[in-house]
């Protein structure tokens, strides 16, 4: 199971995702019809070209889903602090249960 992501890494993954042009980013073709560039990656070299057409898709949908999932992962952990919070309360006695 992977580690938990901690505050300073998304802070640091949303600077990154901010700072770069804004997307979507769409595969660009060379003068052969094969996707060579994506956005403002311009030329895109991999060790062989069966891996290239994946590649480019592959940087394209991240930079849309990349900035998706680091809001997901900030909005489940402040629901996280949230409901700890309430369990809390409720341990301590101070959940303000009026069944009694």
């Amino acid at each position: 199971m992977p580690e938990p992501i901690a505050p300073e890494y998304l802070r640091e993954t949303q600077a990154l995702v901010a700072a770069v042009p804004a997307g979507p980013w769409e595969p660009i073709t060379n003068d052969y019809g094969v996707p060579d560039g994506v956005g403002p990656i311009s030329f895109l070299e991999t060790a062989s070209d069966e891996y290239q057409v994946p590649v480019v898709r592959f940087v394209a949908h991240a930079r849309e889903a990349l900035p998706r999932y680091v809001g997901e992962v900030s909005r489940q952990s402040a629901e996280i602090r949230m409901l700890q919070q309430r369990v809390r309360q409720l341990e301590t006695g101070k959940g303000g249960d009026r069944r009694g």
